[in-house]
C-alpha cells in the first residue's frame, strides 16, 4: 500500500489571504475612482470662464447609486442651464414671427464653437483612471490584457 500525502503549509493563511483580496482591491480602487472624478471636477472648474462663476458652481459631484461591496461610482454634473451650450456650441438663429417681425434668438451668444470641455476632460481622466486601475491589479498579481 502506497502512503503518498500531501502537505500544505500555509493553506490557512492563503484561503484567507484569497478572501480578503477583493475587500482591499475595491477600498483601494475606490480611492483611484474618487480622485480622477475630483481630478475632472477640478480642471472642468478652473477652465471655465469667471463671468458670472454660474458654470463653475453648478458642478456637482456624487456618489452613484449602483455602488455594491466590490464597486464604486461617482457622477460629475453641471447642472447650469448653460452648460450645454458653452461645451457644445451655439449659433445664431433668426426668425420672422407671424407678424411679420425679425425675431433673434441666440444673439446674446452668438455664434460660439464647441469647447468639449466636459466631456474631454472627463474621458482624459477616466483613461488615467483606467491606466491606474490596471496598475492595482498588476500590483497585486493580476494579469491584465487590453484596454478600455
Amino acid at each position: 500500500m502506497s502512503s503518498n500525502r500531501i502537505v500544505w503549509e500555509g493553506l490557512d493563511e492563503l484561503k484567507a489571504a484569497l478572501r480578503t483580496l477583493p475587500a482591499e482591491l475595491a477600498a483601494e480602487a475606490a480611492g483611484i475612482v474618487t480622485g480622477a472624478a475630483e481630478r475632472a471636477k477640478q480642471d472642468i472648474a478652473s477652465s471655465y470662464p469667471e463671468r458670472t462663476g454660474n458654470l463653475r458652481k453648478s458642478l456637482t459631484l456624487s456618489r452613484g447609486s449602483k455602488v455594491g461591496r466590490f464597486g464604486t461610482s461617482r457622477i460629475l454634473k453641471n447642472n447650469s442651464k448653460i452648460a450645454w451650450i458653452y461645451d457644445n456650441g451655439s449659433q445664431a438663429r433668426h426668425y420672422i414671427t407671424k407678424a411679420g417681425k425679425k425675431h433673434e434668438t441666440g444673439k446674446m451668444w452668438g455664434q460660439r464653437p464647441p469647447t468639449h470641455l466636459f466631456v474631454g476632460t472627463v474621458i482624459r481622466q477616466r483613461r488615467a483612471m483606467y491606466e491606474r486601475l490596471k496598475e492595482l491589479l498588476t500590483r497585486h498579481g493580476l494579469q491584465v490584457s487590453g484596454d478600455a
